[in-house]
């Protein structure tokens, strides 16, 4: 009897320990996982870069006049016409990036500067027709260099949508080179004449960045682009030999294909 007594108070605390375990919620399990930080392009880098330039066609016009203005190439005759050497170019970069917040989008200021060899010349196709002097020795060439003198600069801009570490990117501004002329003609004993100009034109483009992930790398980055320099160019050469004769011709160039890699550092 005195132990159904004593047992009655058990039984009820033995319960509501129970009821009450079951009605506390479990604690939230913890969480040792950070969340990993997405790359940062802002900041102002600088690199270098290699690669390839096809070259430039070459409208050359050439006519030689007579004492009494009529011309030795008529009108009808084949122009000079040929394409600069395709070639090397390589240069330096330097920069700076502003990613928008925390967006994805970038906008960027980019200049560099490069060497830019194209060279290409051509003898006249009418010369051998018309066999100037008769003594079979006429040998009109002209010949065309693009930043073979003081390579190229660039300044432009760009705009890129990033993926963490890898940037996708077009670029566009403006290109500055030299495009050096040149005709000679051994017909009239004329060792030759050449002009010089300096040209303004266009670039436009696209590329592909990728920051490395490398512990002691964390600021380098290797990118390839592709660009295309249209500098339409036309220089006028014109001058006067002993046979009095008058050497007129007009060299017009065209675009110019490039595409490179390069590495950057960002600071």
């Amino acid at each position: 009897m005195n132990f159904k007594i004593l047992s009655l108070p058990l039984a009820v605390i033995t319960f509501s320990g129970v009821a009450i375990a079951d009605t506390v919620p479990p604690p939230a399990p913890s969480s040792t996982t950070e969340t990993k930080a997405t790359y940062d392009w802002t900041g102002v880098y600088v690199g270098g870069f290699v690669g390839g330039a096809t070259g430039s066609d070459v409208t050359n016009t050439a006519s030689r006049s007579r004492e009494d203005g009529s011309l030795w190439n008529e009108p009808g005759d084949a122009n000079n016409n040929y394409s600069t050497k395709a070639g090397f170019i390589g240069g330096g970069t330097v920069g700076y990036n502003w990613q928008i917040g925390k967006t994805p989008y970038l906008v960027g200021l980019e200049g560099e500067y490069g060497y830019l060899g194209q060279k290409g010349g051509k003898t006249d196709p009418n010369a051998a027709a018309w066999n100037v002097a008769n003594d079979g020795n006429d040998n009109s060439q002209s010949s065309t260099s693009i930043g073979a003198d003081y390579g190229y600069g660039l300044v432009g801009g760009r705009l890129g949508y990033a993926l963490d570490r890898s940037l996708i990117y077009i670029k566009s501004g403006a290109v500055f080179t030299t495009v050096n002329s040149s005709w000679s003609d051994t017909a009239y004993d004329y060792n030759g004449t050449s002009n010089k100009a300096t040209t303004t034109g266009y670039a436009l483009g696209a590329g592909f960045e990728y920051a490395l992930p490398f512990k002691y790398f964390t600021n380098v980055s290797v990118k390839t682009e592709y660009l295309y320099f249209g500098i339409p160019t036309s220089n006028s050469i014109n001058s006067s030999t002993s046979y009095d004769v008058d050497l007129n011709t007009t060299q017009t160039t065209g675009g110019i294909h490039t595409a490179k890699i390069g590495v950057n550092y960002k600071f």
